[in-house]
């Protein structure tokens, strides 16, 4: 039998999203928010028909921190009964200052699933939070924990096989929030060719860390990466 040709890797990714919170087709008296623009500007990221109304990215806030063997589990059950496909990851969401322990779902094809979805995660034995006063809506910073399978173009620059238009390349170091929103802004200032989106994360290989940034165009290639990689690298 034949080697997969593809790299699976565990890992996070950090990124900033506005989130809203959802009052409707949710279970009662709980607390879900998404991101109606996951990546802003790119408006067909699931379909050339940005007209179609579905849920992108999904976050159902749940009521404590649960550990990833207990999220993957209940997934992977779920997976086996529930009706249309899904993808979820475990994270954390922090908003105003407040965090919030989250499983992030996508591709679900209609708002309707996300009550239906959330029913099954309760009878897997996962409970959610309640929704707080207000609203807290606006921007957020998310940080997802993740599986990755990765097809590598270059030594150290992957793109993703599940995700369409994901492209991710190795960094030498870690870097915060702030400077990496400093030099993603001047990378952009200096940027001739189609806008990306940009995230920083790790991934977990060889009994350690791997420093990442994960870039997103919906019509990607290896040599539009490679430059995106080029300059960031320069600036590093």
């Amino acid at each position: 039998m034949n080697a997969s040709p593809y790299i699976e890797r565990y890992g996070n990714l950090l990124k900033q999203e506005s989130l809203r919170t959802l009052d409707d087709q949710i279970l009662p008296n709980t607390f879900v928010m998404e991101a109606p623009e996951p990546f802003p500007g790119f408006f067909d990221y699931y379909s050339d028909h940005p007209v179609d109304s579905r849920p992108l990215y999904v976050y159902l806030v749940v009521k404590q921190l649960y550990t990833l063997e207990e999220i993957t589990r209940a997934t992977q059950s779920i997976r086996k009964y529930f009706q249309g496909d899904f993808n979820a990851a475990a994270g954390v969401v922090n908003i105003y200052n407040k965090e919030y322990h989250v499983v992030r779902v996508r591709h679900l094809q209609d708002y309707s699933q996300i009550s239906e979805l959330q029913q099954c995660y309760v009878d897997e034995g996962i409970e959610f939070r309640k929704k707080p006063g207000g609203k807290p809506d606006g921007p957020a910073i998310i940080r997802i924990k993740k599986f990755f399978i990765l097809d590598e173009k270059h030594p150290g620059v992957y793109f993703d096989v599940t995700e369409k238009d994901h492209g991710y390349f190795t960094i030498p170091k870690k870097l915060n929030w702030k400077f990496f929103e400093d030099i993603t802004k001047k990378v952009k200032f200096n940027w001739e060719r189609p806008a990306f989106d940009a995230a920083i994360g790790h991934f977990h290989v060889n009994f350690g860390i791997q420093d990442m940034i994960r870039i997103y165009n919906p019509k990607m290639d290896p040599e539009y990466l490679m430059e995106v990689r080029r300059m960031f690298m320069e600036r590093l």
